[in-house]
């Protein structure tokens, strides 16, 4: 059984991760009004949707670099804290550049925290376990996602789309004060060598020790993972509109297809956990390319598509989440945050590939079966590299 400790730092590791999801989905339950209130055009919604991921992307990298250098618990505290502030300002512009803009910064400081709260986890929970349990930890940002989704119905009877950011934002400032006062300190334990030479240098981190064949693979599966992930979570409302569906059948597609990850994330993740992980992640992706395919093939029956929306969630959310959980298993734990961050900010690289190409296709006169089909390419080319990396060893400790 886990340590006082341990299961404090793991619940408020899963708050940190529903902050995450909830905002995630947050632009794209959003989208619809913004782009109504601003008179966006499809380029300028692409903009602003790819604005946040590129301070995610910048921010992961930084974050996680930070953690090793500073230590996991006061990075994370700070960068909730400039994510929640961000989130709030968020609700308070009034145009497009200013809103881009603060979106940006969003981005920043959100994706300074998601590599401190994925090694937390990680290493707050026993060997036998990681896989499982911070895959479950993980689940939460599925989970936040629907919550979301739900508070985008409210605004929908009146809250207007502001309280989704208010909300998305007073949640990690409450949050990175519980984390200040009762997250345990995390201790950085660094090699008697390196004490005397410093720490290791984000090449030595990333390609030393014969880490540069699965620390290549972990980028490659992040990017093409969260590309296809941020592309339904930004797009899939729109994409259900454009499969000729109301605006509120399309945020409980959404919101099918956040529940549909965070429930079905424990049970993949206890898959993947076991001895058999290559022949289920071929599963996995397979499952993934399937349910595009049914989404795109959906017709007018609501009922079905809610369903392949669910399954989707199940399969796209859970080969994201499983990445999550096996990228710290790679990494020694002095320069864990390093690896972790980097191959999170990969994926995010691959976030703000997902919504400009989503965004390119309907600019140029496709459909949204045009865009669900289009991604397939890339869920094999991440498939392929998830499969890679599971006959590599990890290097637990």
């Amino acid at each position: 059984m886990p340590s006082s400790g341990s299961r404090v730092t793991l619940s408020l590791c899963a708050l940190a991760a529903l902050s995450e999801g909830f905002d995630t989905q947050s632009m794209g339950v959003a989208a619809p009004h913004l782009v109504a209130e601003f008179a966006l055009s499809t380029s300028q919604s692409t903009l602003i949707f790819s604005s946040t991921t590129l301070g995610l992307f910048v921010g992961a990298a930084v974050g996680g670099r930070l953690a090793d250098l500073l230590g996991r618990k006061r990075t994370l505290v700070v960068s909730l804290l400039l994510f929640g502030i961000f989130s709030i300002t968020t609700a308070l512009m009034t145009g497009p550049l200013s809103f881009m803009a603060v979106r940006l910064l969003t981005g920043l400081g959100l994706g300074g925290a998601m590599p401190n709260f994925i090694a937390l986890a990680s290493e707050s929970t026993s060997e036998a376990r990681r896989v499982s349990i911070v895959t479950l930890i993980m689940a939460a940002m599925p989970f936040g996602g629907a919550i979301a989704a739900l508070v985008a119905l409210g605004a929908q009877a009146g809250w207007g789309w502001r309280t989704i950011f208010y909300v998305g934002g007073i949640f990690p400032v409450l949050l990175s004060g519980l984390m200040a006062a009762f997250l345990p300190e995390t201790r950085r334990p660094v090699p008697h060598a390196a004490e005397v030479q410093g720490p290791a240098s984000v090449g030595s981190a990333l390609f030393g020790g014969q880490r540069a064949a699965t620390t290549l693979l972990l980028w490659v599966g992040f990017f093409f993972t969260q590309l296809v992930l941020l592309l339904m979570l930004n797009w899939l409302p729109t994409l259900m509109v454009g499969l000729g569906y109301t605006r509120s059948q399309a945020s409980w597609a959404a919101v099918c297809f956040n529940l549909g990850g965070s429930l079905g994330a424990g049970f993949l993740g206890r898959l993947h956990a076991g001895a058999r992980r290559a022949p289920w992640v071929a599963t996995t992706y397979g499952a993934i390319a399937l349910a595009l395919t049914a989404v795109s093939a959906v017709g007018k029956s609501y009922a079905f598509a809610a369903v392949a929306c669910a399954v989707a969630g199940v399969f796209i959310i859970g080969a994201q989440l499983i990445l999550f959980a096996l990228a710290p298993l790679y990494y020694p734990r002095s320069i864990r945050g390093t690896g972790v961050g980097v191959s999170v900010s990969m994926g995010r690289l691959g976030s703000v590939v997902g919504p400009l190409f989503a965004g390119a296709l309907l600019a140029g006169g496709g459909g949204s079966a045009t865009v669900l089909l289009g991604i397939l390419p890339f869920v094999v080319i991440g498939g392929a590299a998830a499969f890679a990396l599971a006959f590599r060893s990890p290097c637990i400790e």
